[in-house]
């Protein structure tokens, strides 16, 4: 739970992550905005957060975000709310949700000219109620489902604090060619090549969520490799793991230039690369169930964990067609094959 939150707040937050689930959106709580400054030294500074964002790639792979800003008490609406539309403009959220016990007449003339949706604590749970939700009784099983992943990441602090470090702030704030590169990197380098206990669930549920958070690169690398290029879909891939055609030309030259100066011939592209190209290309010939590959993870991470033991439901696995779930193991299959993860960490997914 983020420091001084109190609990109206975070019950705010469980109900507006109820809706956005409801809605179709992968979710996720207290995104941090992040901004660097350079004078005198390069410094990292948090600006600001989103308390609940959603995300979600449409069956052809375009990429649509939710944010929402949840507040308690019954004052400052309006000043909460110009500072909300700051974050939604910075951040390129496509709507904006703005949530709190009481909101004026005024705060909502001025959100319905920048697309923002107000609720109230009353009209959310009117809303969900009509979704056909028992509020209060869903209320609590999110509020366990918040916890349990915020001690999961917790307890991995100590152990691998760079990988807690980088999914936790840097990335929401990375572009995003470099979150696919950084985060196998991170898997390779922080992860102990050792067995752990099949209890130890909060390890388990810590991958899974990397693991969540690398299929959404994944997708959002392939959904502009779309836009380059779907006819050429690998060239599209490659270009989009750099940056971009141009980027990459350029990364290649210096790479060229810097291999003659040290009399060296270093390969450019990474152990990787040709795996992770014909992965994302198999992924395009269906988009439709490749973009439900995050909510697959989602889905698993949410509702298959329980006090000692990993069990996947056929209720859960109703939910996608057999492609997604292929899709999905695929996607372990490569970050178990190129990074220092055991196999036995995913072993439940791999076994369907």
């Amino acid at each position: 739970m983020r420091k001084g939150q109190n609990n109206k707040d975070l019950e705010l937050k469980l109900m507006c992550k109820i809706l956005f689930r409801e809605m179709g959106y992968n979710t996720h709580y207290e995104i941090k905005l992040r901004t660097k400054s350079y004078i005198d030294q390069i410094k990292t500074h948090d600006i600001s957060d989103i308390d609940v964002f959603g995300c979600t790639f449409f069956q052809d792979l375009t990429y649509h975000c939710l944010g929402s800003e949840c507040k308690s008490g019954e004052s400052n609406a309006l000043d909460e709310l110009y500072k909300f539309i700051g974050v939604v403009d910075y951040f390129g959220i496509d709507k904006g949700y703005f949530i709190k016990s009481k909101i004026h007449q005024n705060a909502r003339q001025v959100s319905s000219k920048r697309k923002l949706s107000c609720y109230t604590e009353a009209e959310l749970r009117k809303l969900l109620i009509g979704f056909g939700y028992d509020v209060d009784k869903q209320v609590k099983i999110e509020n366990a489902i918040y916890h349990r992943l915020n001690q999961a990441i917790k307890s991995q602090e100590t152990i691998y604090e760079r990988l807690v470090n980088y999914v936790c702030y840097d990335f929401w704030n990375k572009e995003n060619w470099r979150n696919v590169h950084n985060i196998i990197h991170l898997l390779s380098k922080n992860i102990q090549q050792k067995l752990f206990p099949e209890n130890d669930l909060n390890k388990k549920i810590f991958f899974f969520y990397i693991s969540e958070l690398f299929s959404i690169a994944t997708l959002k690398n392939l959904y502009m490799s779309t836009f380059e290029s779907f006819s050429d879909i690998e060239r599209s891939i490659k270009n989009q793991l750099y940056g971009g055609g141009e980027s990459l030309s350029e990364k290649q030259k210096i790479y060229d230039i810097v291999n003659q100066a040290t009399n060296q011939d270093l390969s450019f592209s990474p152990p990787w690369e040709l795996d992770y190209i014909d992965m994302s290309s198999r992924f395009s010939n269906n988009t439709s169930s490749s973009s439900r590959i995050p909510h697959f993870f989602q889905e698993l991470r949410e509702e298959s964990f329980y006090a000692n033991k990993v069990q996947i439901k056929q209720k859960s696995l109703k939910k996608f067609d057999d492609v997604t779930r292929k899709f999905a193991q695929d996607m372990l299959h490569f970050l178990t094959k190129y990074t220092t993860i055991g196999k036995e960490i995913f072993q439940d997914i791999i076994d369907l």
